[in-house]
C-alpha cells in the first residue's frame, strides 16, 4: 500500500512539474515574442530606418588638437556605382560566397544563423557567423563591430527592417558601395581601380571572384600583400559558383588559371582623398566607424577633436619623406619609414606618420608589428631592475655562452657592469638578464608596457634580443617609452579627445588613466642609463643636448632599423625600414634611424611644439695623452647588429635551432654587417672574473669593465 502512495505521489508531483514548466515557458515564449515586436518597432526608429536615406549626408568634420581641420565626414566624395554598372560576374560571386540564398530569405539566413548559434554556443562565444549581406551591410552602417548577442539582436532585426523599406537589388547595390576590400578600398569600384586599374563593369569572372573572396577577411585576403590566400580564397568561391550552377567547369578551369596582373594603382578614392595626415586620420576614422557606425560617422554631423598637432604630425611627414628621398639618392635600399610621437603625460598620439606615400600604400607601419631588435632590451632591463634583480651597476657577464641550446655570441671578453651592457647594446648581458627575470615574468612585464603583440611562441630567450613571432608596433614602442620619462606611468595611447553631434551633445570624453608599471627610481634609473647611451653609446648620432635618452634597434639583415627616444615632453618611436619586409643590409639603426630622429625633434624644437633644451651635455672624454690607434682598437663596442635570432621571414627561431646562424655571425669577416660603435674611450683594468656570468647585484666597483688586454676587437 506505501509503495503504490509513493508511485502516485511522484506522478503526480512529474505531472505538476510538467504543467509549471509549460506555463512558464509560455509565458516566456509569449514574453520574448512581446519584446521582440516592441524592439522591430522601436529599432528602426531608434536608428532612423524610416527616414534613412542612403546617399543623403549631414557633414562633420575632423580637427587636430590645434583646431586644424584634417578630414570632412561626408560622402561626397564617394565612389559609388549603381549596380548596373558593376559587372554580372561580380555579382553572382558576392552572393555565391557571403550569402547564396540572398534572394530567398527575409534579411536573415535562419539556417545559416542556427548552425552559427550552435556553434557559439558550443565555443562558448558571441554568435558571429550566420551573418547575410543584408546584416553586414546594417553591421556597416549602423553598428559597431561589438561581438556581443545584443548586438547580434539589434542586427538582426535592423536587416529585417532594411529588407521591409528597400528590394534586394537595392540592398545589393548599397553592400557592393559600402564593404571593405582591403587597402583603404571600401566599395567594389574603388577596389577595381586599385587592384586592376579599371571599373568595376569591366570585371571578369576571375577578377572578381578575387575581389568576391576578400570581405571576409581583408587585411588577410587581399591580393596585394596576400596573393597565395586570395588565390585559396578565390578557389573556394569558383567552387561554390560551381556547387550552384552559377558557372560550368570550363569557365571556372578558365578562371583559376588566367594569370591576373595586380597593381597598386592610383585609383580615384586616393586621388580625391583630401585627408590631411592620411594614415592619421583614417585610423580614427576606423575607430570611429567602431564607436558609432559607418553612417552615423559619414552622415550623422559629428565633430571630432584628435590628439594631433598639426606642427608635429607636418614635420613628421616633412621628415619622413625628405629622409626616405635622400636614402634613394645615396643608394640606401629603405624605402619606407613610420615616425609616431606620444605625450608623456597622458598618452596623447601627437603625431603619427605609418608611411611616406599614403597614395601609393595605404598599410600603416606605425601600427603593424615589425621585430625591434635591441630597442626592446630597455623594456626587460627595466622589469628587472623594479624586482630588484639587477641595478645599474651590477656585473654581467659580456663574454660569448651557451644558454642550453641557445647559443649568443660577444666581441667582448669580460664581464660589464648593466649601465655599460645598455649603453653599447651588448647581447649576452641582454640575456643575463632576461635569464634572471623569467621568461614568464618578461613576458608579463611587455604586456603591462602596453606591447600587445607578445604570443606564446615568444617564451624563449630570443625575446631577449628582440627575436619575436610578430614583432612590436612603433605606436606601442613609443608608448612604452614614454613611461621612463613620467615616473614609471604607462599611458595607454589614444588619438580621440571628444565627439559632438550635430548639436553639440558630447558623446565622448577621453579619460587618461595611468598604470603605474615600474617605480619612479627605476624610471629614473632607465632615464639615466638611456641618456648614456645617446651621450656616447650606440644612439649618439640623436644627440641634441646630452638630455635625451633613447635607445637604437636593428634586426636581422637590417630589415627594421629603429630609434626610439625621449625627453620629458615627448617619446617617439622611428622605424625604418621596407614594407615587404626586404632587407636594408649595411646598416644600423644608430646610423639611420638615430639621425631621422634628431633632426624631428630639432624640427619641433623650431616649430616650438617642444621646449629647446638648454646647452648642458659636455661630451664624454678621458683625461691624459690621446688615445693611439692600437688602443682604440680595443675598446668595449656594441654587439648591436642584424638579429641573428630572427630568421628572414620575421619569425624568430626557437632556442633549439637558433644556435647555429648566431653562432655563424662574425663582423669581422669580409662581407659582414657594419654596426654601431661608441666612442673610443679607454675603460679601467678588469677586476672581476672574465668567465663569470651570474649576476652581481653587490658588486657595485665602476672598476668593473672588460678588460682591454683581453678583448676582441670589433668593427
Amino acid at each position: 500500500m506505501d509503495q503504490q502512495t509513493n508511485k502516485k505521489s511522484f506522478k503526480h508531483f512529474w505531472q505538476v512539474t510538467a504543467l509549471v514548466l509549460s506555463v512558464v515557458g509560455l509565458l516566456s515564449a509569449i514574453g520574448a515574442t512581446f519584446w521582440l515586436v516592441r524592439e522591430y518597432q522601436q529599432v528602426a526608429l531608434r536608428y532612423g530606418l524610416d527616414s534613412f536615406n542612403y546617399q543623403s549626408s549631414n557633414k562633420g568634420a575632423i580637427y587636430s588638437s590645434d583646431g586644424v581641420v584634417i578630414a570632412e565626414l561626408s560622402n561626397k566624395n564617394k565612389d559609388h556605382v549603381p549596380l548596373e554598372k558593376i559587372s554580372e560576374p561580380m555579382k553572382k560571386s558576392i552572393i555565391a560566397i557571403e550569402d547564396h540564398r540572398f534572394y530567398d530569405h527575409f534579411g536573415v539566413d535562419v539556417i545559416g544563423t542556427l548552425r552559427a548559434l550552435f556553434k557559439d554556443i558550443v565555443h562558448g562565444e558571441a554568435m558571429e557567423g550566420g551573418s547575410t549581406i543584408t546584416q553586414q551591410l546594417v553591421r556597416n552602417l549602423f553598428l559597431t563591430q561589438d561581438k556581443t548577442f545584443s548586438r547580434k539582436i539589434t542586427e538582426i532585426l535592423l536587416a529585417v527592417n532594411l529588407e521591409r523599406r528597400f528590394t534586394k537589388d537595392e540592398i545589393l547595390e548599397m553592400y557592393l558601395n559600402e564593404i571593405y576590400f582591403g587597402n583603404g578600398c571600401y566599395g567594389v569600384e574603388a577596389a577595381a581601380q586599385k587592384y586592376f586599374g579599371k571599373h568595376a563593369a569591366d570585371l571578369d569572372l576571375a577578377e572578381a571572384t578575387m575581389l568576391a573572396g576578400i570581405p571576409k577577411s581583408p587585411n588577410n585576403f587581399e591580393p596585394l600583400h596576400h596573393p597565395l590566400e586570395n588565390k585559396s580564397r578565390q578557389q573556394d568561391t569558383l567552387s561554390r559558383m560551381l556547387e550552384l550552377k552559377l558557372i560550368n567547369p570550363e569557365q571556372a578551369r578558365e578562371a583559376i588559371q588566367e594569370q591576373v596582373k595586380v597593381h597598386n594603382f592610383t585609383n580615384k578614392t586616393a586621388q580625391n582623398n583630401h585627408y590631411k595626415f592620411p594614415y592619421f586620420t583614417t585610423e580614427v576614422i576606423n575607430q570611429l566607424v567602431e564607436m558609432y557606425g559607418k553612417e552615423r560617422v559619414f552622415n550623422g554631423g559629428l565633430k571630432v577633436t584628435t590628439t594631433l598637432d598639426s606642427r608635429a604630425a607636418q614635420a613628421a611627414e616633412d621628415v619622413a619623406r625628405q629622409k626616405v628621398a635622400e636614402f634613394r639618392r645615396r643608394g640606401i635600399r629603405a624605402s619606407n619609414m613610420a615616425i609616431v610621437s606620444v605625450s608623456p603625460r597622458d598618452g596623447a598620439i601627437i603625431a603619427l606618420v605609418g608611411g611616406v606615400d599614403f597614395t601609393k600604400d595605404q598599410n600603416n607601419l606605425a601600427l603593424l608589428p615589425r621585430q625591434p631588435g635591441s630597442a626592446i632590451k630597455p623594456i626587460n632591463y627595466a622589469g628587472a631592475l623594479d624586482k630588484g634583480i639587477i641595478n645599474e651597476n651590477t656585473v654581467l657577464n659580456a663574454s660569448s655562452k651557451k644558454f642550453g641550446n641557445y647559443y649568443v655570441s660577444s666581441h667582448t671578453v669580460g664581464s660589464v657592469t648593466v649601465s655599460t651592457a645598455l649603453k653599447y647594446s651588448m647581447n649576452v648581458p641582454a640575456v643575463e638578464v632576461v635569464q634572471s627575470l623569467g621568461i614568464n615574468n618578461t613576458i608579463k612585464n611587455l604586456k603591462r608596457f602596453g606591447i600587445s603583440t607578445v604570443t606564446d611562441s615568444d617564451a624563449n630567450l630570443a625575446i631577449a634580443l628582440g627575436g619575436m613571432y610578430y614583432g612590436i608596433k612603433p605606436l606601442e614602442m613609443a608608448a612604452a617609452y614614454a613611461a621612463f620619462a613620467n615616473s614609471g606611468k604607462y599611458y595607454k595611447p589614444y588619438m580621440i579627445k571628444s565627439v559632438e553631434d550635430s548639436m553639440g551633445n558630447v558623446l565622448y570624453q577621453h579619460d587618461s588613466q595611468p598604470d603605474q608599471v615600474i617605480s619612479s627610481r627605476t624610471a629614473q634609473i632607465m632615464t639615466k642609463m638611456l641618456q648614456e647611451v645617446v651621450r656616447g653609446g650606440t644612439g649618439v648620432r640623436a644627440n641634441i643636448s646630452g638630455n635625451e635618452a633613447g635607445k637604437t634597434g636593428t634586426t636581422d639583415d637590417s630589415r627594421c632599423l629603429w630609434f626610439v627616444g625621449y625627453n620629458q615632453e615627448i617619446s617617439t618611436a622611428v622605424w625604418i625600414g621596407n614594407s615587404n619586409n626586404r632587407p636594408v643590409s649595411g646598416y644600423s639603426g644608430g646610423d639611420l634611424a638615430a639621425p631621422v630622429w634628431r633632426e624631428y625633434m630639432l624640427t619641433l624644437m623650431e616649430r616650438h611644439v617642444i621646449t629647446e633644451p638648454e646647452k648642458k651635455y659636455v661630451p664624454v672624454v678621458t683625461t691624459g695623452p690621446p688615445l693611439d690607434e692600437d688602443v682604440q682598437k680595443n675598446q668595449v663596442k656594441t654587439d648591436e647588429q642584424p638579429n641573428q635570432n630572427v630568421p628572414s621571414d620575421g619569425n624568430p627561431q626557437t632556442p633549439d635551432n637558433a644556435a647555429g646562424d648566431n653562432s655563424k655571425a662574425n663582423p669581422d669577416e669580409p662581407g659582414s654587417q657594419p654596426v654601431e660603435s661608441p666612442p673610443a674611450t679607454p675603460l679601467p683594468p678588469d677586476n672581476s672574473n672574465p668567465g663569470n656570468s651570474n649576476i652581481n647585484q653587490g658588486n657595485t666597483n665602476p672598476n668593473t669593465s672588460p678588460n682591454p688586454a683581453n678583448q676582441q676587437p670589433v668593427p
